[in-house]
């Protein structure tokens, strides 16, 4: 009998908490989002590379567009999700680059590992669950050593005209000409910047309206369309691409 993830996830700009018991493992996947990953019971986590071995871990961070399987079935899981364009994101995908996981010091959120379980099993607003997720990613860049190198301002005005118009099809060469760039150094630049091209990109940010919409209690078909997706098959297909699991198989309390 396969088991099915219950929990909450929660989002706010640039970032998620996914939060509760993990169901059946993923398939191999990658996302545009370094992923922090905390076992609130004894369990750990589970993580394989491909062509690698299952490790186990207590806490793991995964660099952005590292592929990566992950099993803890039926363990108390906290994975927090930070876009990489972020100050604080930059600074945590330097982490974990040389390594795509790595290991972080259990011992050293216990505070905050305790705020969190003690936060989802008292069924707060989702307002608190955001604040103990961002008071981990808080703690974790202030350890970090990492000089940061801001992200360029062009690409941070491209960035807001795709929120502000992801309801929209929007034109590269727009996006391009509204930073003063032309098309080709435009598309060069924003890869560098964000490690993905832009069409994928405005695919990340439709899946992030779709999960919010699913998050807030609409259903599959309702989320999908939030998204812009033709239907529910076709955000389905690229939820698991990037998650490695289905939508429907985690059930939201």
């Amino acid at each position: 009998m396969k088991t099915t993830g219950t929990g909450r996830i929660v989002l706010w700009r640039g970032g998620s908490l996914w939060i509760g018991r993990a169901g059946e493992p993923t398939d191999f996947h990658a996302h545009h989002a370094v992923q922090i990953t905390l076992s609130l019971s004894e369990g750990g986590v589970r993580f394989r590379r491909p062509g690698g071995n299952w490790d186990t871990y207590n806490a793991a961070i995964i660099a952005a567009h590292q592929p990566h399987a992950f099993e803890a079935r039926g363990e108390f899981v906290a994975m927090i999700f930070v876009e990489p364009e972020s100050s604080e994101g930059r600074a945590l995908h330097q982490i974990c680059l040389g390594e795509g996981i790595s290991s972080l010091a259990y011992e050293a959120l216990e505070l905050e590992l305790a705020a969190l379980a003690a936060s989802y099993n008292g069924a707060v607003h989702d307002s608190e669950l955001v604040t103990c997720a961002r008071f981990v990613i808080t703690k974790l860049t202030a350890m970090s050593t990492v000089q940061v190198v801001p992200l360029d301002k062009r690409i941070e005005q491209a960035l807001e005209l795709l929120r502000e118009r992801i309801g929209e099809t929007v034109p590269l060469a727009e996006i391009a000409d509204a930073t003063c760039l032309s098309p080709d150094r435009f598309r060069h630049l924003f890869i560098e910047q964000t490690g993905m091209r832009f069409r994928p990109y405005v695919l990340w940010l439709r899946i992030e309206v779709a999960l919010t919409a699913l998050a807030s209690g609409r259903n599959l078909t309702d989320a999908s369309h939030a998204g812009g997706f033709a239907d529910s098959a076709h955000f389905s297909r690229t939820f698991k691409r990037m998650f490695g699991i289905a939508p429907s198989s985690f059930q939201h309390e």
